[in-house]
């Protein structure tokens, strides 16, 4: 018995060691001067973390599919894949984390034996018809997220835990004001981006298609201390931290 006692607690502590190194991989920690470093950090989160993690039991995302009328097809919104941050905050004095991301809105008509679509927010009243030619576009989104947040101490290790974030969406879908009614492609791509644009009208961009993904860093930081994401000066408490840095205002 005290052979099998020892043999599991040795599993556990090897277990335990396999997971700190694995994600000793791809968590970077950065120290609040440095911005560069803040956006390094956040592409390794996205690509290893935040679309899902076994490891840390953090979800796979996947893209948001919604019904396209009764055409018999849906929308696919991506582009959180790519997404990039511009713009990182934290004011401990009032307990504020905040992130701004932006990222290529790609908006897709699929088939719709491809995914589960969702009911779109805002009913279709027009009768779509589906004639075989499924339309895409691209255009720019900018995702401002602010997650209220407390820091706790337990056990000796601190976290930053994160309240339910508010969110504010902008969707950018480019029109062409001035364009050659003779140029086919042109006008092509007038027609595109006014479909698009009306095909975004029927959801809540914040909530359908952004919340779910800044959803993962509150469970990101439920399970990593916020030690490995945040170096201190020696005069920095995580309680008092404060810093605020935008691409604009970067270069």
């Amino acid at each position: 018995m005290r052979t099998i006692i020892i043999m599991f607690i040795v599993f556990i502590l090897c277990s335990a060691k396999d997971f700190n190194d694995k994600l000793d991989r791809y968590l970077i920690a950065c120290h609040t001067t440095d911005f560069v470093c803040f956006k390094r950090q956040y592409k390794a989160l996205r690509d290893n973390v935040l679309l899902g993690n076994y490891l840390l039991n953090i979800d796979y995302y996947e893209p948001y599919y919604f019904k396209y009328g009764n055409s018999g097809t849906c929308i696919k919104l991506s582009g959180l894949e790519e997404s990039e941050l511009v713009g990182i905050s934290m004011d401990g004095a009032v307990g504020q984390f905040s992130l701004t991301l932006e990222l290529p809105l790609r908006v897709q008509q699929v088939l719709n034996d491809t995914a589960v679509c969702a009911e779109p927010d805002r009913e279709f009243t027009k009768t779509i018809s589906n004639n075989g030619t499924l339309k895409k576009f691209m255009g720019n989104a900018t995702i401002q997220v602010v997650y209220p947040y407390e820091i706790r101490k337990k056990k000796g290790v601190i976290h930053m835990v994160l309240e339910e974030e508010d969110l504010d969406v902008i969707v950018d879908i480019p029109e062409l004001v001035d364009y050659d009614m003779n140029n086919i492609e042109e006008i092509d791509t007038y027609n595109l981006s006014e479909w698009a644009y009306n095909v975004v009208q029927h959801i809540n961009a914040a909530k359908s298609f952004a919340l779910p993904y800044t959803s993962q860093y509150r469970a990101l930081a439920k399970r990593i201390s916020i030690e490995r994401l945040l170096l201190l000066y020696p005069e920095e408490e995580y309680t008092d931290i404060k810093f605020n840095f935008s691409e604009s205002a970067y270069y």
